[in-house]
């Protein structure tokens, strides 16, 4: 935001905009929530996440059968559940694909990340709010509120996309 925040201050002294400003979406989404209302938990941050994942594989780990406590292994799990976060995929999503599955190797695989994710879903409701979530509470609420409403948004330097909206 940084750089973005500098581009923005050079259009401004040239006069080419007014009342600007320049905000991360997890920035945007705090805003919308404090406007319309929704959530009360304390973020977690990327080491809070790591916490907790290290602490399931602690706790889990006569229940699993691949993954352990290794720094490897917590990056994967949080990659995994921010993905599965992302994409809708609930823990009654993969506890369904688990039990279709006819590969041993892949079902046990599946059943080790679909412990992980149902304690850091546990471990986190009512209480904490990762990033992911944010951002879905960000999309949920984004028209309730009148912040953004008559505005023009750019975003900057970011892909990715695979949807696209307009608020009026």
């Amino acid at each position: 935001s940084f750089t973005a925040e500098k581009k923005l201050m050079r259009k401004i002294s040239e006069g080419a905009i007014f009342n600007a400003g320049v905000i991360t979406f997890s920035r945007m989404a705090y805003r919308v929530i404090n406007e319309v209302g929704g959530i009360t938990n304390t973020g977690l941050t990327k080491s809070g996440n790591a916490m907790l994942v290290y602490s399931i594989l602690t706790n889990k780990k006569n229940n699993l059968k691949f993954l352990s406590k290794t720094d490897e292994n917590i990056d994967i799990c949080l990659n995994a559940i921010s993905e599965f976060k992302k994409h809708g995929i609930t823990v009654t999503h993969l506890k369904d694909e688990t039990q279709n599955q006819q590969n041993n190797y892949l079902k046990a695989k599946l059943q080790d990340i679909t412990t992980i994710y149902q304690k850091y879903q546990d471990q986190l409701a009512g209480k904490y709010i990762d990033s992911t979530d944010l951002l879905t509470i960000l999309a949920e609420n984004i028209e309730k509120t009148d912040m953004l409403k008559n505005s023009i948004i750019y975003i900057d330097e970011f892909a990715g996309f695979t949807s696209q909206g307009y608020i009026s």
